[in-house]
């Protein structure tokens, strides 16, 4: 019976402890559970943003609208000097069109899409958590995801020459209609200032 005792003595002796390293493994593992979960929901880091726009290939994509937005303010410019130097000579256009390109260099070149990426930076970071990110790179890692970001340039570009008319179009509609109301608010001014 002393032997039945102390046997059952050490039974319960070692399932109390493997029962307190269970509850201890249990409560660690709900720590790291609760920590992976505050982690996931954290906002992304700045590097992890950073890493994001590379796989996007965000910088070819703005390379394409910036192509593309050239293209279209040179056509806007080169009618703007038709309208004001009609009679533009050869040598004035030449002069034009480098300061055009020096022009567009400037507000359109390698530095300030660094600077836009970085402003977008923030702008991600609020939006998106780090498990969110996460997602995106697995699945801009894919294969479809690959064949988007391979495919995406062309198709802003694409875009962009398909809705070029329509801008253009709804430019124009909307300065003739700016300069027709400026005109009737200048001509109803000066009708005011004849009354006495």
């Amino acid at each position: 019976m002393l032997r039945a005792a102390s046997l059952l003595l050490v039974v319960m002796t070692v399932s109390s402890a493997f029962a307190q390293q269970t509850v201890a493994e249990a409560a660690a593992q709900s720590r790291a559970a609760a920590e992976a979960r505050r982690a996931a929901a954290a906002p992304p880091t700045r590097e992890e943003v950073l890493k994001l726009f590379d796989l996007l290939q965000i910088t070819k994509t703005m390379d394409a609208v910036v192509t593309a937005t050239k293209q279209q303010s040179m056509e806007i410019a080169e009618q703007m000097i038709h309208e004001k130097m009609p009679e533009a000579t050869p040598e004035q256009k030449k002069k034009f069109q480098e300061m055009l390109d020096q022009v567009m260099h400037e507000a359109l070149g390698p530095d300030a899409i660094k600077e836009m990426l970085e402003a977008t930076v923030p702008v991600y970071q609020r939006h998106l958590t780090k498990a969110d990110l996460d997602a995106m790179v697995a699945f801009y890692s894919s294969p479809i995801g690959q064949k988007i970001l391979h495919e995406q340039p062309a198709m802003v570009e694409e875009s962009m020459e398909a809705s070029a008319g329509i801008q253009q179009r709804i430019a124009r509609s909307m300065f003739q209609k700016i300069d027709e109301r400026v005109a009737k608010m200048a001509e109803a001014e000066k009708e005011s200032t004849k009354k006495p």
